[in-house]
């Protein structure tokens, strides 16, 4: 176990996190073994993230420090127009608009559970046979339940005849995403709190725990620390056989189709990795 720990320490993998853990094995393993902690810092993201940090701004903003809401907005707007994304130029203005409505929705939806709650609070969870910690951060922690914060952003239709672009309206999932579960999951085990999975749009919020949704029953909740901890005992068993990212890539095969994952700006870089094994 010794030597397997600096292995992944040599090559910078000192914990897990869930967004690590959730990843496509190629996708993890090229931001966190191929590129340098610096490096990975530079990957842009793009505008649903940006919006999705900045409404998360205001309503930690409001619901944990009782900051008025039109302040809390001003302030994560500001932090939306600094956002380095560079995907759409018409996502940017559109979300812009929706950062008010969307953190008044959360604001609403979150309030009577969590007013004056910790936001970010730093988990730690060790499992089984696995060398490093999982690490998280909760957006909203308070007296025995933990709160974590989903924001969904319209989708972009078709061009109507005058230029404009149309947009549709998101729909709010019916039951909670399997990645957020595990997510909560994490955090559920770390702490013991209740967990709640809260998603918000501008038009409406709702929120799923284990008193309105089987999804995230106890049982559940259970078998996604299982999928975790297979998830993350792949990963190390991986850098057990190497910590080359050629070998590794040679293992794997990544979809550089995923409208998500490979839409960063190292993606030739790592079409080039793949390419030469």
């Amino acid at each position: 176990m010794t030597d397997l720990l600096q292995k992944m320490k040599s090559v910078g993998v000192y914990h897990f996190s869930p967004s690590q853990l959730n990843r496509p094995i190629a996708s993890w393993m090229f931001e966190y073994v191929y590129l340098s902690k610096d490096k990975r810092r530079e990957i842009i993201v793009g505008e649903n993230a940006a919006l999705g940090s900045a409404a998360h701004e205001a309503i930690q903003a409001v619901v944990c420090h009782g900051q008025d809401i039109d302040e809390a907005v001003k302030h994560s707007t500001t932090g939306f127009d600094f956002h380095p994304a560079n995907q759409s130029p018409e996502k940017r203005e559109k979300f812009r608009e929706l950062i008010p409505e969307i953190a008044a929705t959360g604001i609403d939806l979150l309030s009577g559970m969590f007013a004056g709650a910790q936001e970010e609070k730093k988990i730690e969870l060790m499992l089984p046979d696995v060398v490093v910690p999982i690490i998280g951060y909760v957006d909203l922690f308070k007296d025995g339940q933990l709160a974590e914060i989903k924001t969904k952003a319209p989708r972009q239709g078709m061009v109507k005849k005058d230029g404009t672009r149309s947009w549709a309206k998101v729909a709010l999932p019916k039951e909670p995403v399997w990645e957020h579960i595990l997510q909560a999951a994490v955090y559920w085990k770390a702490t013991g709190a209740k967990p709640n999975i809260a998603y918000v749009s501008a038009d409406e919020g709702v929120i799923y725990n284990p008193d309105n949704c089987e999804k995230m029953s106890e049982e559940t909740l259970d078998y996604a620390i299982q999928e975790v901890r297979r998830k993350a005992l792949v990963r190390q068993n991986l850098l057990a056989i190497s910590t080359d990212p050629k070998t590794l890539a040679g293992l794997m095969e990544p979809d550089f189709n995923h409208p998500f994952y490979w839409s960063h700006q190292f993606k030739d870089v790592a079409k080039e990795l793949w390419n030469n094994v």
